[in-house]
């Protein structure tokens, strides 16, 4: 087991989800400007993406940081380490406030649609009681019985990171069709919502094309974990194609596929072919933060539009 240093801590509760989140900073201002009818970026889709990102990535490694910490004896003693912890739940205290904030100044078909993608990714490695769920629905529409004094078990649990191969694929409905249709919400509740996107964009190619490559970039870090995923026995895409080679065929053909849709689109072309790059360059052995590479390979295909708009 690694040893848990103040550097890991930072990079693990802080620096690693400012950074993953700066990729939803980017699409949404992005989808923000080119959906506007007046052109101008709203700051609410991009708070409550940002912060949702931040949430989710971040909870999720302050539980495992803090599993990590207490199989460790010695930790107790290290205030150091220990306010670390601190400094991350108000970090993420902090995000939770500013999400509010924004979903208060938006349409209740924000709240919504916000809740239905980013609830399942606060759940993520939480186990789901399937059958206690059930003995509250039947409470709740009458229905009773002997066996629902007896104790749930665990073989009824679900965990939502553990569904064979869907990891990655909420992963890419969650960031790609969550963060449009929150724009979508948002614009739309204050009549700032374009009829036509401006050239070379469609409807049908923000949202296939976000998806794709937020799955794909998932598969890639699965692909990252994949001898760890392996032992383990997490059912992750990789996984259940047998290897990392193979992985990488299929992530090739889905950007090659979406990059011949939509052909006639630089931005989108430029962004499949660098995407592909990431895929061949990095691997099991490539360091955890060259995968931020493959995280921003929509970020610079948007960046690019951004500065020819203005140029």
């Amino acid at each position: 087991m690694s040893i848990l240093t103040i550097p890991k801590l930072a990079d693990a509760l802080v620096l690693r989800p400012i950074m993953i989140a700066t990729s939803s900073l980017v699409q949404t201002s992005f989808l923000s400007y080119v959906m506007s009818a007046n052109g101008r970026v709203d700051w609410r889709p991009i708070t409550i993406c940002v912060m949702s990102d931040i949430l989710a990535i971040g909870g999720d490694h302050l539980k495992d940081q803090e599993d990590e910490f207490s199989s460790h004896h010695r930790n107790a003693n290290d205030r150091h380490l220990t306010s670390w912890f601190g400094y991350a739940r108000t970090f993420l205290t902090v995000s939770a406030v500013l999400l509010a904030l924004a979903l208060l100044l938006c349409p209740i078909s924000t709240l919504f649609t916000t809740a239905v993608f980013v609830i399942p990714a606060f759940l993520w490695t939480t186990p789901i009681d399937l059958k206690r769920f059930g003995l509250i629905l039947k409470r709740l529409i009458g229905i009773s019985g002997e066996k629902e004094h007896q104790p749930p078990t665990s073989a009824s649990a679900l965990v939502i990171k553990r569904i064979p191969g869907m990891k990655a694929i909420f992963n890419g409905i969650i960031r790609g069709c969550g963060t449009y249709i929150v724009v979508l919400t948002v614009l739309s509740g204050s009549g700032s919502l374009t009829n036509v996107l401006p050239s070379p964009w469609s409807s049908v190619q923000l949202l296939v094309w976000s998806t794709v490559n937020r799955t794909c970039n998932a598969v890639m870090t699965d692909v990252r974990d994949f001898d760890d995923d392996l032992k383990a026995g997490v059912p992750t895409i990789p996984i259940l194609i047998g290897s990392v080679f193979k992985t990488r065929v299929v992530l090739t053909t889905c950007h090659m596929l979406v990059m011949l849709a939509f052909i006639e689109n630089p931005y989108i072309m430029s962004s499949c072919l660098y995407a592909t790059a990431m895929v061949w360059m990095l691997g099991v052995h490539s360091p955890k933060k060259a995968f931020l590479l493959s995280t921003h390979s929509q970020s610079f295909s948007m960046i690019w539009y951004f500065w020819m708009m203005h140029t």
